[in-house]
C-alpha cells in the first residue's frame, strides 16, 4: 500500500506580490541575513541564542526523543524473548502436578505477531515521519528565536534612539521656556502664551520615563530569549540604530515548499496521516501470532522440563463496526491534513507578500525623510546664522532645531519599519533553513 499519497501545493504566483521588479536581489555570499545589518552586538546574540534559549533546548530533547522512539518503533513485529521465574511455597508432603503449584519454574518465553500486511513497515514510517516532523519543530524554533532577537533587537535600538532626541528636545524646550519667560517679565507676552512652553516639557518629560521603561522592558525580553534573567551590559548602552540592506534576496513564492519549517512539517503530517490510514485498514484483516515456553517447570504433566507453543490466529467477525470507523476516521483525517497543508503554504505566501509590500513603502518613506530632513537641516544651519548675526530671534532657531528632532523621530522610527520589514520577509520566507535542504517528499522516500 502506497503511503505517500502526492500531495498538490496549492497554485503560486511566479513572484510576491508587491516585488519591486527595479530592484535586483541582494546576495549575502552564504551569510544569514541578520548578517546583512552589519551589527556585532545582533549577531552575537542570534549565535549564543542556538545555545542557551529554551524553546530551542526543548525541542531538541523531543527530537531526541522521537528518534528514540522510531529505533524501537516496531519492536512489536519483531520476535519476543523474555524469562519467568516463579517460587511457590507450600505446606504437605503431596507433590501437586498442576504446573501452577509447582516450587519452582523457570522457563523461556518467545513470542512472534507477524506483520502479514505490512504493519510492520506502516508503524516504522510513522515514526520516521514524527522523527521528521520533530526536525522541523526544531528548524522553525530556531528561525522564530532568530527572528525575535533581531526584531526585540532593532526596536531597543530605536527606544535608544528616541531617548536620545528626547532628551534633546527637553532641553531644547527648556532653553524657549526660559526666553518665553524672559519676553513675560519685559512686558513683551502674556502668562498664557508662556504657559504651552512648560506644558510641552512636562509631556516630554512624561513620554521620557515612558521610553526609559520601555528599554528596560525591551532589553529584558532579549535576555529572556537567551535563557538568562539578567540583560547584557551592552544591551543598555547605546548604539547606532541596525540599517537593513537596501535588497532583499526575494527567491520565489515556490521556494517556500522547501524553506518554510512549518510548510514542510505540514507536509510531513500529509504522509504521516496516510500512513496511519494504512495501519487502520490493516487492522480488518486476521493477525497471527507464534508462541512459545521452555523450561523448568513448564506446563506439561508428570515432566520436569518441558515446551509448548503453537501458532494462534486473530479474526475479526463482530466489532460493531469500530474498525471500519477507524478506517473512516483516519481517512477524514488524512484528508485534513492535506487541506491544513494547502492552508499553511498560503498563510505562508501571503505573509511573505505582505512583509515585501512593509519592506518596499517603509523604504521609500524613510528615502523621502531622509531628504526632507536634509533640506530642512541646511535651512536651519541658515537660521543658526543669522541668530549669530544678530539678525534673527533665538527663539526662531530653538523652533528650527524642534522641527529637525521632529523630522529624526520620524525617521528613527520609519528607519525601525524598514529593518522589522526586512525580518519579517526573511521569517516568513524561512530563509535561515533554506541551506539547499530537499523537500520533506523527497527526503522520505
Amino acid at each position: 500500500m502506497d503511503l505517500s499519497p502526492p500531495v498538490s501545493a496549492p497554485q503560486l504566483p511566479v513572484a510576491y506580490a508587491g516585488l519591486s521588479q527595479r530592484s535586483p536581489e541582494a546576495t549575502f555570499n552564504g551569510t544569514t541575513w541578520w548578517e546583512g545589518f552589519h551589527d556585532k552586538t545582533l549577531s552575537s546574540l542570534v549565535s549564543r541564542a542556538g545555545s542557551s534559549n529554551l524553546t530551542i533546548a526543548q525541542a531538541e530533547q523531543n527530537l531526541l526523543a522521537a528518534r528514540a522512539l522510531g529505533h524501537s518503533a516496531i519492536a512489536g513485529y519483531r520476535p519476543e524473548v523474555g524469562t519467568v521465574a516463579l517460587a511457590n511455597a507450600s505446606t504437605g508432603s503431596r507433590v501437586n502436578n498442576d504446573f501452577t503449584r509447582r516450587p519452582l519454574q523457570l522457563n523461556l518465553e518467545v513470542g512472534w505477531e507477524a506483520a502479514l500486511f505490512g504493519q510492520d513497515k506502516q508503524t516504522q514510517r510513522s515514526a520516521d515521519l514524527t522523527t521528521e516532523m520533530a526536525s522541523e519543530d526544531l528548524a522553525a524554533a530556531r528561525l522564530a528565536v532568530a527572528a525575535e532577537i533581531a526584531a526585540s533587537y532593532v526596536h531597543l535600538r530605536a527606544l535608544q534612539q528616541r531617548h536620545a532626541d528626547t532628551v534633546e528636545t527637553i532641553e531644547l524646550l527648556q532653553k524657549n521656556s526660559e526666553l518665553a519667560d524672559v519676553r513675560e517679565r519685559v512686558g513683551l507676552s502674556t502668562a498664557i502664551e508662556t504657559e504651552p512652553q512648560k506644558s510641552g516639557i512636562e509631556t516630554a518629560k512624561s513620554r521620557l520615563a515612558d521610553l526609559e521603561n520601555e528599554i528596560n522592558t525591551s532589553a529584558q525580553q532579549i535576555a529572556t530569549l537567551q535563557g538568562s534573567a539578567t540583560p547584557a551590559a551592552s544591551l543598555l548602552k547605546p548604539q547606532p540604530q541596525p540599517i537593513a540592506p537596501a535588497r532583499l534576496m526575494s527567491g520565489r513564492p515556490a521556494d517556500l515548499l522547501r524553506s518554510r519549517p512549518d510548510v514542510r512539517r505540514a507536509e510531513l503530517a500529509v504522509a504521516q496521516a496516510g500512513a496511519q490510514v494504512g495501519l487502520a485498514r490493516s487492522e480488518l484483516y486476521p493477525k497471527l501470532r507464534l508462541s512459545g515456553t521452555i523450561g523448568i517447570g513448564a506446563p506439561i504433566d508428570s515432566s520436569l522440563f518441558g515446551a509448548s507453543g503453537g501458532p494462534s490466529l486473530q479474526i475479526p467477525i463482530f466489532d460493531l463496526g469500530k474498525r471500519k470507523d477507524v478506517v473512516t476516521a483516519s481517512e477524514a483525517k488524512f484528508r485534513e491534513a492535506g487541506f491544513a497543508y494547502r492552508q499553511t503554504v498560503l498563510v505562508a505566501y501571503e505573509e511573505a507578500s505582505r512583509a515585501l509590500r512593509e519592506f518596499n513603502a517603509a523604504q521609500r518613506k524613510t528615502a523621502q525623510l531622509k531628504s526632507k530632513l536634509k533640506r530642512v537641516t541646511t535651512v536651519r544651519n541658515g537660521a543658526d546664522i543669522l541668530v549669530r548675526e544678530g539678525l534673527e530671534d533665538r527663539s526662531k532657531s530653538i523652533r528650527g532645531a524642534l522641527d529637525v528632532l521632529e523630522l529624526r523621530a520620524s525617521l528613527t522610527d520609519s528607519i525601525e519599519d524598514e529593518a522589522r520589514a526586512f525580518i519579517a520577509f526573511y521569517k516568513a520566507t524561512g530563509a535561515a533553513e533554506q541551506a539547499a535542504r530537499p523537500r520533506a517528499s523527497e527526503r522520505l522516500k
